[in-house]
């Protein structure tokens, strides 16, 4: 598709427009890289700029632009939430018949239902897919989805507006964004510019929109819908249904849900460090569990009037005769293993984003197939499976360190790490061979299931819950087989709401503990830099806003109370830190940071766990006596 990105520029309360910047390619392979700036004085415009005298001419000029490239795929970042939707109240006050489409046709905007929904718009002949929904619909994580950030941990690359001086001039991003407009029209342009090009080449790097094409061919769904995984199972299921002659019921628009939902199996972690440990992985557990007991809404209905069906462990009965929903999965496991064998990414990540969904949707209310008996037969079997699984490796010898949906954590007990990974080779075959042996014996069914041995750490450490005795569940850290490489799950590391400085102090140590190197001295370093100002930059929390401010009262979080106390605009993620007067937004900093609360609240948690495993203490480790009254 020939994809056209934009973005607007409008003055803080965004009464005004100030300018709107295009990036793409035309058909014949030209660049229009170019901004539109509204401006009633006669200032010298800078390259690859566009003078007009009124948001008016803007947007008739910004329509020209759109219908001589002929984009298929209309794109930005906040397009539909921001940009269309501004254009649009523009248009409305200036009296403006907006006319973005291949046919005449007004552009709709349908407004994000919910606080954390996205609206969606409609343009004639063209598809507005916006760049953050392509990311988060693809399953893609980040910390922060700002188009700065995202631009950072992808290209390499942020946004640039004028110099460090000022930036402390203007700590007001946005006061800054009209300062330069009204006085560095270079620095302006450049600005507007790059926001669009950064938002087509995040897309172009992580191939997006290509995933959304390749998710609409195989749903039926247009590719600004693909994220409707509802309606992606309808279209497939009643297409499978017609081709049997079948009706299914209908929507039940005011259903609500019909009871509780089991999820997965975890078992409780052994904490502490453990040497050469294998983890297996069942491959794509859920649907391979619907392919091997023919859990399906159609076997489910057939099973009532049938006698030898497959009886599932929550009580749960599926007909025998061949289902719809795992017919629909034999064929798609081997097109992704195709995808995979040749090497295409995008099919492959499309079919299993598709796969992934159909246990969700089974127990979602507002669909139609939702029944939570069958939704929890596969997550019973699930349970069943892990359990199983975790008996056969210890009638074998094996100690399970963890379990948790679909893997198990089994140590070695091997002292050498390559011994380990070929006994793991060798295991996880007859293991699968027992197992189909097993489920042909205990429910007659032929499997589809199958183990994985997916790596082997050479050390894992197994948290303990904070504050408590017991193993904590998701939390650990792991170095792999092969490579210096340290894996960290649920710590404090991969979350967005710690610290910078958290992380790497946690990083860091556990590069020591796992390389058998001193830590106290390192800890100690870390503690007088901390104390000295030097990595003040590394305090600021990241917290983003699950509803409307106005709507915490009884509960005002840190990163709450920093928006009440400012003026601008309250953002989706909020930077803030916390001084002696509270906590307050990175760019409105009037008092001192509370350095106590960072040593406690954030140095702390992290360093105790790699401590403990030492014999160590954190008051002794610091050379602090006073520290002894935190805890």
């Amino acid at each position: 598709p020939r994809i056209l990105a934009f973005d607007i520029e409008t003055d803080p309360n965004t009464d005004s427009l100030l300018a709107i910047a295009c990036y793409g390619f035309t058909a014949d392979g030209a660049l229009l890289d170019r901004v539109i700036v509204v401006d009633r004085r006669d200032r010298k415009m800078p390259s690859q700029s566009i003078r007009v005298r009124s948001e008016r001419d803007a947007l008739e000029l910004f329509c020209q632009w759109v219908r001589n490239f002929d984009a298929d795929v209309i794109t930005g970042w906040n397009v539909i939430d921001f940009d269309l939707t501004q254009l649009a109240k523009v248009a409305q006050r200036v009296r403006f018949d907006l006319q973005l489409g291949r046919e005449r046709g007004r552009m709709q905007i349908r407004p994000p239902q919910g606080y954390f929904g996205s609206g969606h718009a409609v343009v004639p002949g063209r598809l507005v897919l916006d760049g953050i929904d392509l990311l988060r619909s693809s399953f893609v994580k980040m910390d922060d989805y700002s188009l700065d950030a995202v631009a950072q941990q992808v290209l390499g690359e942020g946004k640039t507006l004028g110099t460090k001086s000022a930036d402390d001039q203007y700590p007001d991003k946005v006061a800054q964004i009209l300062s330069t407009y009204e006085t560095d029209l270079p620095s302006f342009n450049q600005y507007a510019r790059t926001d669009a090009r950064l938002a087509l080449q995040i897309l172009e790097s992580l191939k997006l929109i290509d995933l959304a094409f390749a998710r609409s061919a195989l749903t039926g769904m247009p590719p600004d819908r693909v994220a409707a995984s509802i309606a992606s199972f309808d279209f497939l299921y009643l297409s499978a249904l017609h081709k049997k002659r079948l009706a299914a019921p209908s929507v039940v628009s005011s259903r609500t849900s019909a009871g509780p939902q089991s999820g997965g199996a975890v078992f409780e972690p052994r904490v502490g460090i453990h040497p050469h440990v294998w983890v297996f992985d069942f491959k794509s557990l859920y649907p391979s569990i619907i392919r091997t007991f023919n859990i399906d809404p159609l076997a489910h209905a057939q099973s009532e009037q049938q006698e030898d069906c497959i009886a599932t462990e929550n009580g749960c009965r599926f007909s025998r005769e061949p289902g719809v929903l795992p017919a629909m999965l034999d064929d798609l496991f081997p097109q992704r293993s195709q995808a995979k064998a040749a090497g295409d990414e995008i099919a492959s990540q499309a079919i299993k984003i598709l796969m992934n969904s159909f246990y969700g949707v089974l127990g979602a209310p507002s669909c139609r197939f939702y029944n939570p008996a069958i939704a929890n037969a596969i997550t019973g079997q699930g349970r069943h499976l892990l359990s199983w699984s975790k008996a056969w490796f210890e009638s074998r010898g094996f100690q399970v360190l963890y379990g948790d949906t679909d893997s198990v954590f089994v140590a070695s007990g091997l002292p050498e790490g390559q011994q380990a990974y070929e006994l793991g080779q060798r295991l996880v075959t007859q293991f699968n061979a027992d197992l189909t042996e097993y489920l042909s014996e205990r429910y007659g069914v032929d499997s589809r299931l199958e183990l994985e041995f997916e790596k082997l750490y050479t050390q894992l450490f197994l948290a303990r819950v904070r504050g408590g005795s017991q193993g904590a569940r998701k939390r650990y850290a792991g170095k792999l087989f092969g490579s210096n490489r340290i894996e960290f799950v649920g710590m404090e590391v991969v979350r967005r709401d710690w610290t910078e400085l958290a992380k790497i102090i946690q990083r860091n140590l556990f590069e020591r503990l796992f390389q058998g190197e001193e830590v106290a001295s390192y800890l100690q370093d870390v503690i007088q830099q901390f104390r000295s100002g030097a990595l003040d930059h590394l305090l600021i929390y990241h917290k983003g806003l699950r509803k409307p401010v106005s709507a915490y009262t009884s509960n005002v979080p840190p990163h709450v109370q920093a928006v009440k106390q400012s003026r601008s605009p309250p953002p989706r993620v909020v930077a803030y830190v916390i001084t002696t007067a509270g906590p307050q937004l990175v760019d409105e900093v009037t008092a001192p940071l509370d350095r106590e609360h960072y040593l406690e609240k954030q140095i702390l948690p992290v360093a105790t766990p790699v401590l403990e495993a030492l014999g160590l203490a954190f008051n002794q480790v610091i050379g602090d006596d006073r520290q002894i009254a935190l805890f």
